[in-house]
């Protein structure tokens, strides 16, 4: 036999959010009734920038790293002999390339306080990290929350 729903309200910067937990689908994972921003910061998380505008590329071997990097020389966007540098998730590519390639990132992350709620932000980022089940509780949502909308608006959220 299913649970009752326990359905809350808190006041958020972006009006009366309606929740509850789901403990009957997902180990207390977070259902929002009525977000009025969950699909702008969706849409803003899933934006990417095509690596073949930038100076760098993706490997994760040395075979993958040898015909990505021949790639971009062939294109153009690599010199030949030109110093490649390693970051991190398999991102190799020029100094510059690599700055402007993660600038992209940071200049989309700015849409984000700007036109996303932080309380639909973290119970998003919860359900999306498990911290249902995790080891470090509700950090890696908070912590993505701080990141985005600065200690002082994160720490005004309702936590898990």
């Amino acid at each position: 036999m299913s649970e009752e729903k326990n359905i809350k309200s808190i006041q958020t910067p972006h009006g009366e959010l309606r929740y509850y937990r789901d403990w009957d689908n997902s180990e207390g994972g977070v259902v929002m009734l009525n977000p009025r921003t969950l699909d702008r910061y969706r849409e803003i998380r899933d934006g990417h920038p095509k690596i073949e505008n930038y100076d760098c590329f993706f490997a994760f071997g040395q075979e993958q790293f040898d015909r990505n990097l021949a790639a971009a020389v062939l294109s153009g966007r690599i010199k030949e002999g030109e110093k490649i540098y390693s970051h991190s998730s398999g991102l190799y590519g020029t100094r510059d390339g690599i700055t402007s390639f993660l600038a992209w990132y940071e200049e989309r992350d700015k849409a984000i306080p700007a036109e996303c709620d932080p309380q639909e932000v973290y119970f998003y980022e919860y359900n999306n990290h498990e911290c249902m089940f995790g080891w470090d509780g509700d950090k890696p949502a908070f912590d993505l929350v701080a990141a985005y909308f600065g200690e002082d608006v994160a720490s005004k959220v309702v936590r898990l």
